[in-house]
C-alpha cells in the first residue's frame, strides 16, 4: 500500500474516530453541564489541566520517537517502555505531594483531592505510549480510532449515571479515570507486544536526546495553550473557570474533528519520507486542504457562537456564548501550526519546536496578565490575538528548515481565509437583520446555510483554480468508497 493511501485512510480513520467521539463526548458534556453547578465544571476543568500537563511529562515523546524510528527493534521499545514507567513514577508522586496541594491554596482546596485521585491516569498513561507508537507506525488508525469511541462512549454513560445519582463533580472525575483504562487496556491488546527484560543505556540517551527539546515543546505548548484558562480560575474563581470551558468545548471537539487528524497522521507519513523538499511539499499540501474544510467551520462557529450556546446549554450558560466567538476566531491560524510543527518533528528538529512553544508562551502570559482581569469574554479575545501573532513564528521557522518562503505558505491558504471571511461577515450582517425574538435553532439553521452557501459560491466562482486542486487532491487521497462521490462532485462543478 502506498505512503499517499496510507496517509488517506489513516486520515479518514481518525477523522470518523475523532467525529464519532467528539458526538458522543460532547452530548455527554451538554447532559453534564446542565446537571452540574458552573463550580463544579470549573473544579474539574482545572484540575485536569494539571493531568494534562502530566501526561505530556510521561509520554515525554517517546511515542514519537517509536513512529520516527526507521526500523521497529524491540530493545529500542523497550527501553522507550521503562523510561516510560520511571517518568509514570515520577509524574504521580510530584502530583500527589506537590501539585495538588499548591492547587489547594492557590486555586481551591476541594481541587486538591480530586487531582491525587486522578493521579492514576499518569500511571495509565506511561503504560501504553510505546504500544501507541507500534500502532501508529503501523498505521493502525483503525484500532486507534475504535478505542477512542468506546471509551468516551462507556465512560460519558458511567458519568452520567453519577451524576444522576447525586455525585456531583465526582461523576466527572470517574468519567475521566474510566476513559484511560478502556483506552489503555484496548491499547495493549491491539499492539500485541510486550517488552522482555530489555534495557540500553545507548538507546536510552538517543530517546532522551530526540524527545527532550520535543517534550519541553509539547509542555510549554499546552501550558501556553492553557494560560487563559489557568489564569482565568486563579484570577476569577471556579465559576468563571466553569464558564470559560463551556465556550471552548464545542471548538475542541470541532478541532478533535478538523485538525487533530490530519496532525497525528501527518507525523508518520512525513517521516517516511527522507527528502526534504518532498516533505515540505507535502506539508504546504495538508495545510491548504485542512485550510478548505476548517477555516469555514471555525469562522461559522465564531459568528453563531451566542445562539449556540444558548440552544444546547440553555441561558444558563449564555455568558459562555462570547467566550466561543472570540476562540473561534483564533482558531484558524492553528491550521498553519500544527502542520507546521508535525513537519519539524518529522525532520528531527524539535529545538525549533520548541523555539515555538517558548514563543506562544510568552506572549499568552503577557496578553493574558493584561485581559484577563478584564473578563473572561477578555480573556478569549486575548487568546485569539496571541494566536495570529504566533503563526509568523511558525511561518518563519518553516521557512528556515525548508526554504519555503512566508508569501508561499500564506499563499497556500489564502484564497480559503479570504472566502471564510466574507462568510463570517455575511452571517454577522444577517443576524443583525433577523428578528430577535426567532429562536436560537432557527437563527442557526437559517444563517448557518446561508453561510455555507456564501463560501461553496464564492470558493466555486471566485476561487474556481483553488477548489479544483482541492477536490483533485481529496479524490487522490480518499479511502475507494469515497472516491465515487468527489468525482460526482467534480462533474457537477464542471472540473472533469
Amino acid at each position: 500500500m502506498s505512503l499517499k493511501h496510507h496517509f488517506g485512510t489513516s486520515t479518514a480513520w481518525m477523522s470518523a474516530a475523532a467525529s464519532g467521539n467528539s458526538l458522543i463526548s460532547f452530548v455527554i458534556f451538554i447532559v453534564l453541564s446542565r446537571l452540574l453547578a458552573p463550580e463544579d465544571i470549573g473544579l474539574v476543568a482545572f484540575a485536569l489541566i494539571v493531568v494534562e500537563l502530566g501526561k505530556i511529562l510521561v509520554n515525554a515523546g517517546l511515542s514519537q520517537a517509536i513512529v520516527r524510528h526507521t526500523d521497529w527493534d524491540n530493545r529500542y521499545a523497550a527501553t522507550g517502555f521503562y523510561l516510560n514507567l520511571i517518568l509514570a513514577a515520577l509524574v504521580t508522586l510530584l502530583v500527589i505531594f506537590l501539585a495538588a496541594p499548591l492547587t489547594a491554596q492557590l486555586y481551591d482546596p476541594r481541587a486538591k483531592q480530586l487531582l491525587q485521585v486522578l493521579a492514576i491516569i499518569f500511571f495509565l498513561e506511561g503504560v501504553k505510549a510505546i504500544h501507541e507508537g507500534k500502532l501508529k507506525r503501523e498505521f493502525d488508525f483503525r484500532t486507534i480510532a475504535l478505542r477512542t469511541v468506546a471509551g468516551s462512549l462507556l465512560a460519558g454513560a458511567l458519568g452520567i449515571v453519577l451524576a444522576l445519582n447525586g455525585f456531583g463533580v465526582w461523576a466527572l472525575v470517574w468519567q475521566q479515570i474510566v476513559n484511560q483504562l478502556i483506552v489503555t487496556l484496548v491499547t495493549l491488546y491491539a499492539a500485541r507486544w510486550w517488552p522482555g527484560w530489555q534495557f540500553s543505556i545507548i538507546d536510552a540517551r538517543t530517546l532522551v536526546r530526540f524527545s527532550t527539546p520535543l517534550t519541553l515543546a509539547q509542555a510549554i505548548n499546552n501550558i501556553a495553550s492553557k494560560v487563559y484558562e489557568i489564569l482565568v480560575g486563579l484570577l476569577l474563581g471556579p465559576a468563571a473557570m466553569g464558564f470559560f470551558r463551556v465556550g471552548g468545548r464545542a471548538l475542541f471537539i470541532l478541532q478533535d474533528i478538523l485538525l487533530k487528524p490530519f496532525e497525528q497522521t501527518l507525523l508518520p507519513a512525513l517521516a517516511r519520507i527522507s527528502d526534504n523538499e518532498a516533505r515540505a511539499q507535502n506539508t504546504l499540501r495538508v495545510m491548504r486542504m485542512s485550510a478548505y474544510i476548517t477555516f469555514p467551520v471555525f469562522f461559522g462557529a465564531a459568528a453563531l457562537g451566542p445562539e449556540f450556546i444558548r440552544l444546547a446549554f440553555t441561558d444558563k450558560w449564555a455568558e459562555s456564548g462570547t467566550v466561543m466567538t472570540w476562540l473561534a476566531l483564533g482558531i484558524a491560524p492553528l491550521v498553519i501550526g500544527y502542520q507546521v510543527n508535525a513537519a519539524l518533528t518529522a525532520s528531527g528538529q524539535t529545538r525549533k519546536v520548541m523555539a515555538i512553544a517558548s514563543v506562544a508562551f510568552a506572549l499568552n502570559c503577557l496578553i493574558g496578565l493584561v485581559l484577563v482581569r478584564y473578563g473572561i469574554a477578555a480573556a478569549a479575545a486575548g487568546f485569539a490575538l496571541r494566536t495570529y501573532l504566533t503563526i509568523f513564528c511558525n511561518m518563519l521557522f518553516f521557512k528556515q528548515a525548508f526554504h519555503v518562503s512566508i508569501l508561499r505558505q500564506l499563499g497556500s491558504v489564502a484564497p480559503t481565509f479570504s472566502a471564510a471571511l466574507a462568510m463570517f461577515i455575511l452571517v454577522l450582517a444577517g443576524k443583525w437583520l433577523m428578528p430577535p425574538h426567532w429562536s436560537p435553532g432557527v437563527q442557526i439553521v437559517l444563517l448557518g446555510s446561508a453561510g455555507a452557501c456564501c463560501y461553496i459560491a464564492i470558493m466555486s466562482l471566485v476561487f474556481r483554480q483553488e477548489t479544483r486542486h482541492i477536490l483533485g487532491e481529496s479524490a487522490a487521497l480518499a479511502p475507494a468508497r469515497a472516491k465515487p462521490v468527489i468525482n460526482k462532485l467534480q462533474q457537477w462543478l464542471g472540473f472533469i
